[in-house]
């Protein structure tokens, strides 16, 4: 027999679960039992208990509760999944950042190689402007000054007792020396100065002791002193329109007729310096007697104007870029020697609107960036 519920019971039961809320499912059971027990002794002693029913009902909701984890979860582990895996897209985004990394380090590379070169070649030239100024400029003597050193200290003088027996002293000329001059009363010193130079002052600590006098020569300022006394030390300052001269004057039993001064620092300074200019002007010598022997079969390649060589030639040594404009920033350049595989990164020299590469070769690139590229091939 089909028992049936009364429609009130069934409402108070109904009420009993929404009435829950956060409550655990065990405390809705009893409540709602509770309410059960007291519709079912109004109505029926007949009806089924409200606690079953709210068992039943608890173990539907967590079989339901427990499915919607389940199927939570293994969407995690899906997604999961689906995020620890990197698109193909992304995969070619990391290699072209890679790549770039790479040539920027290339380029970083030949630039510091291309500097230490520079710095490597300054330094081999003040060394060797120290060596030619050490040799023109004589060791200090170990004859003390009169005044105020004391005996055996070494001073930065130029002592002319070196040329004892000599007509002529010759100094070499430096702002930070001083020069000790040998007269004798009753004898002129003839010092000259550079030719060009112009006297503008003399003066002396003894200016009672010693007779001074100048002239000008073909263009040489000469100056003359003589002492008046027989027994005199003193200094005596000359300043020209380019330079200061320090000088110690000493009487003695000899003297120095004729003083000069050479200027070999200062003139090797200058020649230098009109060399460079001079080498600024000019590309370079070329190991050929003749243009005919210049070696043009060379073909180039490339979209990048700016570094695009108009002009490709070798004499044999070397290799020579021509272009409209010097590009202004250089970039790596690789060179593939003959009967050699594989491209190597060289160095090469910048003057005029050339590109000068120390190393012939049968295909070179200029990496201007990582994606323009000026090819150059020998043409075989």
């Amino acid at each position: 027999m089909q028992t049936t519920y009364p429609i009130r019971t069934l409402a108070r039961v109904l009420i009993g679960l929404v009435l829950a809320g956060n409550m655990s499912f065990a405390q809705a059971a009893e409540s709602t039992a509770d309410s059960a027990s007291a519709a079912q002794a109004a109505e029926s002693a007949a009806i089924p208990s409200a606690e079953d029913t709210l068992k039943k009902l608890q173990q539907a909701r967590l079989a339901r509760e427990d499915a919607a984890t389940d199927k939570a979860a293994s969407l995690h582990a899906a997604d999961t999944g689906t995020k620890g895996k990197k698109s193909s897209r992304e995969m070619a985004a990391e290699i072209e950042s890679l790549r770039s990394d790479l040539y920027a380090m290339s380029t970083t590379q030949a630039e510091l190689l291309s500097l230490l070169d520079e710095l490597a070649e300054k330094l081999a030239g003040v060394e060797r402007e120290q060596e030619k100024t050490y040799a023109a400029i004589p060791a200090p003597t170990n004859r003390a000054l009169v005044y105020p050193a004391a005996a055996g200290h070494v001073s930065y003088t130029q002592d002319a007792i070196n040329s004892q027996g000599d007509s002529t002293m010759v100094f070499t000329y430096a702002p930070e020396q001083l020069y000790k001059i040998y007269c004798r009363r009753g004898y002129l010193t003839d010092l000259a100065f550079k030719k060009g130079e112009t006297i503008q002052f003399v003066g002396g600590g003894d200016t009672a002791g010693w007779a001074v006098s100048q002239s000008v020569v073909d263009g040489t300022p000469h100056l003359y002193i003589k002492p008046i006394v027989e027994k005199s030390t003193t200094n005596l300052i000359v300043t020209t329109n380019r330079r200061s001269y320090q000088m110690i004057l000493n009487t003695s039993d000899w003297y120095n007729p004729m003083v000069y001064w050479t200027y070999g620092a200062e003139d090797h300074a200058n020649a230098l310096y009109e060399a460079q200019q001079e080498k600024e002007k000019k590309t370079g010598s070329v190991a050929v007697a003749s243009v005919e022997d210049l070696d043009f079969s060379y073909k180039v390649s490339g979209n990048s104007a700016a570094y695009r060589p108009t002009m490709v030639f070798s004499d044999g040594a070397k290799v020579y870029l021509k272009f409209q404009k010097l590009p202004s920033h250089q970039v790596p350049l690789f060179v593939q020697e003959a009967g050699k595989k594989n491209l190597t990164l060289v160095n090469y020299q910048q003057k005029d609107n050339y590109y000068i590469v120390e190393v012939p070769f049968t295909k070179a690139q200029l990496r201007v960036s990582e994606h323009e590229t000026i090819t150059i091939q020998h043409k075989k």
